[in-house]
């Protein structure tokens, strides 16, 4: 089973699921905030790995085609240096997160990731698209309905 959930970072350090954000971010040039991605109950990154979070969305949506179309998508962190890649084998994936030097692994029915991944993208395109009009993410939102 995947879960993903999405908070936003607030002024004040705290994060709130983005869901249940009602006013913008503090700075929507760099908006921060954690994706809690867990596979069967591990967490894989959570807020302690907060980021740019909608540019790390973004990077995210494009990980998803490309590891349809190749088997492999990696991805580095906006702002920190941390990979997170997925790698298909058959119909599984393994989601692996290097953070310094551990590595955090689950391995997700394929189609659980890409329909978990699909579904809290999308949510956090919609909300972003209501806090911060002035932002596109046009093309992240393209690459999620594929």
């Amino acid at each position: 089973m995947v879960e993903i959930e999405t908070f936003l970072r607030g002024a004040d350090g705290g994060f709130v699921r983005v869901e249940s954000c009602r006013t913008p971010p503090p700075d929507l040039d760099y908006i921060e905030g954690a994706i809690r991605l867990s596979v069967d109950g591990l967490e894989i990154i959570g807020t302690e790995e907060w980021d740019y979070i909608d540019q790390l969305w973004c990077y995210i949506a494009e990980m998803v085609a490309k590891m349809q179309s190749s088997g492999y998508a990696e991805t580095y962190f906006p702002d920190q240096p941390i990979k997170l890649s997925f790698r298909a084998t058959g119909s599984r994936v393994l989601v692996a997160a290097k953070i310094g030097e551990e590595i955090k692994t689950g391995n997700a029915s394929a189609v659980d990731l890409v329909e978990a991944v699909k579904t809290a993208g999308m949510i956090f395109f919609r909300k972003m698209s209501e806090l911060a009009p002035g932002n596109s993410y046009v093309e992240a939102q393209r690459e999620l309905s594929v």
